[in-house]
């Protein structure tokens, strides 16, 4: 059966209308959307950017963790060693004293950036 005029359904003209209108909406915005788009890609680009520092930066943290552990007991066992003098040993300590408190200015630091990311 061939296809007559009569045959083919016509959208109705309110339905043609808002077709119309919506397009025109579009066109319209078009560069507004465009630089929306633009706007979400750049913002997305610097979340995995910021996410990868970030990501390195923990790494880090851990190792430096992981080095401070293994310097305390190092220190702290050569504090405690009979063949050190007394001089010696004092100095050893000292250096304790100095990391512990460099490591708490650092968590302090660690604490201000987590509360700023928490906002």
């Amino acid at each position: 059966m061939p296809n007559t005029p009569d045959d083919i359904p016509t959208p109705s003209p309110m339905h043609l209308d808002t077709n119309i209108i919506i397009a025109k909406s579009i066109a319209d915005n078009l560069p507004a959307i465009i630089s929306s788009f633009k706007e979400i890609y750049a913002l997305r680009a610097q979340e995995r950017a910021f996410k990868t520092a970030l990501e390195a930066r923990c790494a880090d943290m851990k190792i430096n963790s992981q080095n401070f552990t293994v310097l305390v007991q190092s220190l702290t066992d050569l504090s405690k060693s009979e063949s050190a003098d007394e001089k010696t040993k004092a100095m050893f300590r000292d250096f304790i004293r100095s990391l512990f408190d460099l490591f708490m200015t650092r968590s302090k630091e660690s604490d201000s950036f987590s509360k700023f990311l928490n906002g």
